[in-house]
Formats: structure tokens, sequence, C-alpha cells
């Protein structure tokens, strides 16, 4: 399964045509990232103040406008009839309002060339929610030969395990 985000930019003028980031949700990357909670809780334990961890990687792949056209094409291309329009304006909807969406089946990345980048990291956000912490992931990178920062909306722990769950079975806690 792939996940679509929005980003921002470091600069309000310029993101090097990284508008959008492209996240294959796996079960190897999920593993990956329940590792990473588990080291932040244990953190966490030791000083309250923790807020975010940075890791190395580039599990995220970031594209110019033109992957959010093809998205928007393949939910027109999977809805019938009249309710093309309709299906495409609530997928966009959903997407600005979570600001990350799951990829319609139908899109093929082959026809777009991922941006040049470097210092891609994986960021675990730690938060307060009532009496628990919260985890999020997100990404961040800078467009090649810049100083600025891209970095794409949160994806909440909890939100990655409930999509995992429609491609594979979670383990046993």
């Amino acid at each position: 399964m792939h996940l679509i985000f929005n980003t921002q930019s470091s600069n309000e003028h310029y993101d090097g045509d990284c508008d959008y980031a492209i996240i294959e949700l796996t079960p190897a990357l999920a593993k990956e990232i329940r590792s990473r909670v588990a080291l932040a809780r244990k953190a966490s334990q030791q000083d309250n103040e923790l807020y975010e961890l940075y890791f190395w990687g580039s599990t995220a792949e970031f594209y110019g406008q033109d992957v959010l056209d093809t998205c928007q094409e393949a939910v027109a291309a999977a809805a019938r009839g009249r309710g093309r329009s309709r299906a495409t304006r609530d997928w966009l909807a959903g997407f600005e309002q979570r600001e990350y969406a799951v990829v319609p089946d139908g899109v093929d990345f082959s026809a777009h060339a991922p941006q040049r980048t470097e210092l891609d990291q994986m960021i675990l956000r730690v938060g307060p929610s009532s009496h628990r912490l919260e985890y999020a992931i997100a990404w961040t990178t800078s467009p090649k030969h810049s100083d600025v920062y891209v970095t794409t909306s949160e994806l909440p722990i909890a939100v990655m395990e409930e999509l995992l769950a429609e491609i594979v079975p979670q383990p046993a806690t």
C-alpha cells in the first residue's frame, strides 16, 4: 500500500518540486516503526521532555504536483459514470483534510521521477494526548543542493496500524 503526504517547506517560496511524498507502507517498514516507537517509549520514561527522534533513511520519495494529478485521475478512472467527479472531489477533500491519503489503485509511479534529495530522515514525534503518549511519524528531506527542508504531514501510529491491518493481520500484543 502506498500513501501520499502533503509537504511543507522551510522556505515559503521554494520546495524543490517536493510538493508531495510517497511512502510504501509495508510490513517491514511497520516493523521498523514499531521498534522505533518502543525505543521512544523507553526514552520517554527516562526523559519526559522527549519530543522527536530522527532516523536517517530514504523511505520517502518526493514528487512534484503531477503525482497528485495522477492520483486524482486514478480515482476518476475507478469510478463509473457521473460518480467520477464526486469520487475525485471526495478523495481530494479527504486528502486535504488529513494531509495524507492512500494512493488509489492504478497509479503508475514509473511515469514520474522522484526529485533528487539528500539528508532524508524519518521523524518519530512523541506528544501527550489525554493521559498517555501518542506517536506519529513524518519524513523530512532537502532538495539536492539546497538549504531548504521539506517535511511531510504526520501519520499517527494508530492510523498506520489501521491501514496496515487492511493488508496484513496485526501481530498479537
